[in-house]
Order: structure tokens, then C-alpha cells, then sequence
């Protein structure tokens, strides 16, 4: 077994099994917005699987329906439009700018693992005028490239022995290519690719080019771990017990604030659940990388306010956190928050994620 966090983090059957390991969230401690969160309204319902959002075009807001295969439009009155509409497909990564809508078109998953083989994993926009595109499909740049071909994941130090007991804690980086968030930029899209454990940069042309290969994500290996290992299927012998767990740096969103890059990191399992995400931040010029935030619950959606304070979706949290020094803060209590986007002084985010009756939820930031 390949272990990938939310490289499915997509597909309803993983999403299945991730939320049997799920901690509660919107525990009792969280009742109302923090003081600087006011207007808090649900807009629309009833959504399938809505883990992107992003504000569109004449007021309207975007959401990516990942189980229903749809781009929906929102109104400012709640009602809703199917923009695009592809059954059995898995739509992911919705984004807007200049009056163009960006998403990725990626094939359907099955089961927890990647799809057998690479499938097509496509880039595609909607122009002002409702017309479709497809910009390129990235599979091909990671067929080409494969960047983490060869990383070694998992336990990296296990006597032969030991490994013998659970072979399958250990695996090299596979040709996988599964696109999840999305942000325009400057002579193209940024591209988040949970598949292929990076983040890249897509020109108007359709050229990709790579911008980060991201790191293994070390987890050292405690008894917590390997219940919730335990929990979803996999053993974990007492010989590793202690070792480091190098995880698949899944990057789950992004976005770019001046000269610097943000990007949220779910460490792929055993332990996804326990708070091991964390928030980075990359210089787009010195590729300089700094940690931005840790002890996240499943980060899955980031935006900054106009002062340049970070919000993040924590997935298996208490909703949408501010970070405060380092760490999150719960400003806007949900269960299953899986994305947030801000402009202005208005924040939209994506709740009840994981079911097929997910909401939008909009506030006001003081």
C-alpha cells in the first residue's frame, strides 16, 4: 500500500475512511465566532462534496462539487448555477481571476489507493463568455519529470527484519498526478498537486514548469500513530515504534501574498488526524522556505486578509483558524471546514466537506 493522506482527499470512498479517524470537531468549547468574525450566514446547502471555493465573477461565489463532478455559482441570494457538470469525475481546485474560472477534471477515484496507472489529470477554464478549455494535462509534465521518483517514504531506518514485518511501510514516490488547488497568477496558474507532492506553475500557453518539489514530512512514530495507522487498516509492528515516518508532503492549497508563496501541508498516514499539519511559506525569487504554522488538523484551505493575517480550513478541526504565533486559533466554529477564501473583509468557506450535503458559509471580518 502507497500511503497518501488526501492524495485522495478528494474521492468520497477515502473520504469515508478518513472520517472514521477524524477526531470531533466543532468540539464543546466552540459555540460562537471569535470577536472579530461577525455576520456569519449559511448562503447555500445541500452542496456535494464541496471542498474548493473561491469568489467569482459579479458577486457570485465558485464551489468545486467533487462527488457531484460540478462547478457551481452561487448568488449572493444563495441560488445556484452548474457552470460545469461531469459526472463520475472528480472536480477539484476551483479559482477566478479576470474573468476567467480555473478547475482540475480529474478521473474519479475508487478506493483509498491512486487510480491503477496514471490517469489524465486536467487543467481546464471557463472564459467570460461560458466557453470550456482544457489548458494541458499534468499528468503528462509528471510522466516527463516524476520529481519524487526517488524518495524513499515511510520508515527509512527499519532493520530488514523489522520491514519484513510491514513491507508496506515503506515506498518510493509514484507517478501520480492529482491536482487540487488552484490560484491565477501572473502569466498563468499556480497549481497544487496533491498526487505529485508539489506545487507548479502553469503559463498561458499550457507550458508547466516546476516551482517546489516539497519534502517528506517526517512523523516520529508513537503509540497514538499507530492506533490511528490501526484504525485505518494498517499495522504498524513494535520494531518501528519510536522511528521516524517520512510522509508524503501532500500540499492540500495555496496562495501568494507579494513575493511570497503560502501553501498548507497534510502529512500523508499513518497520522493524518493527529494534527500534524502545518502551514509553509516560499519566497517565489530565493525559493527561501519558512514554517509558517504546525499542530494543524487536517489544513486543507488557506487565505490571508488584507493585513496579512493567515486563515486555514482545518479539515479535522474546529473550523476556520487565525494563526496566532505559530499556531491555530478557531475564529469560526464548523465541522468538516475544508476550504476559506478572503477578499476584502468577506470570508467564504466550505463546511460539512465531506457529505454530501456540505454548506457555504460567509462572514465578515472585522
Amino acid at each position: 500500500m502507497k500511503f497518501r493522506a488526501l492524495a485522495a482527499v478528494a474521492a468520497a470512498s477515502a473520504m469515508t475512511v478518513t472520517l472514521s479517524v477524524a477526531p470531533a470537531q466543532a468540539t464543546s468549547k466552540y459555540h460562537q465566532p471569535a470577536p472579530g468574525i461577525t455576520n456569519v450566514k449559511t448562503l447555500a446547502q445541500g452542496l456535494s462534496g464541496p471542498l474548493k471555493v473561491a469568489f467569482g465573477p459579479n458577486g457570485n461565489i465558485l464551489v468545486a462539487e467533487a462527488f457531484a463532478g460540478k462547478v457551481t455559482s452561487v448568488s449572493p441570494s444563495g441560488a445556484k448555477t452548474t457552470l460545469v457538470n461531469a459526472p463520475g469525475k472528480e472536480i477539484a481546485g476551483v479559482s477566478h481571476a479576470r474573468g476567467t474560472t480555473y478547475y482540475f477534471e480529474n478521473a474519479g477515484a475508487t478506493g483509498e489507493e491512486p487510480p491503477s496507472g496514471a490517469t489524465p489529470a486536467l487543467l481546464k477554464s471557463i472564459d467570460k463568455n461560458g466557453k470550456i478549455r482544457t489548458i494541458t494535462d499534468l499528468l503528462e509534465f509528471e510522466k516527463k519529470h516524476d520529481p519524487d521518483a526517488q524518495t524513499v517514504y515511510g520508515v527509512r531506518d527499519a532493520s530488514a527484519s523489522c520491514l519484513a514485518q510491514a513491507p508496506e511501510m515503506r515506498s518510493m514516490g509514484e507517478l501520480y498526478s492529482h491536482p487540487f488547488s488552484s490560484l491565477p497568477a501572473r502569466n498563468g496558474v499556480y497549481v497544487g498537486d496533491a498526487g505529485a507532492n508539489t506545487i507548479l506553475h502553469v503559463n498561458n500557453q499550457g507550458k508547466v514548469s516546476l516551482v517546489k518539489a516539497l519534502p517528506a514530512e517526517p512523523v516520529t512514530i508513537t503509540e497514538a500513530v499507530r492506533e490511528a495507522a490501526g484504525e485505518m487498516g494498517i499495522t504498524v509492528p513494535d520494531c518501528m515504534l519510536g522511528l521516524t515516518y517520512w510522509a508524503q508532503p501532500v500540499p492540500t492549497d495555496i496562495t501568494v501574498k507579494g513575493n511570497w508563496l503560502y501553501y498548507t501541508v497534510l502529512p500523508g498516514v499513518p497520522g493524518e488526524s493527529l494534527s500534524r499539519g502545518k502551514v509553509y511559506k516560499t519566497n517565489l525569487h530565493t525559493k527561501k522556505t519558512q514554517t509558517v504554522a504546525t499542530g494543524l488538523s487536517g489544513p486543507t484551505g488557506i487565505a490571508l486578509d488584507k493585513r496579512g493575517n493567515v486563515y486555514v480550513a482545518e479539515l479535522f478541526g474546529g473550523g476556520v483558524a487565525k494563526i496566532v504565533k505559530g499556531k491555530a486559533v478557531t475564529v469560526l466554529p464548523a465541522m468538516m471546514a475544508s476550504d476559506v477564501a478572503i477578499h476584502n473583509n468577506k470570508l467564504i468557506a466550505s463546511t460539512e466537506a465531506l457529505t454530501p450535503s456540505g454548506k457555504l458559509v460567509t462572514a465578515t471580518i472585522k
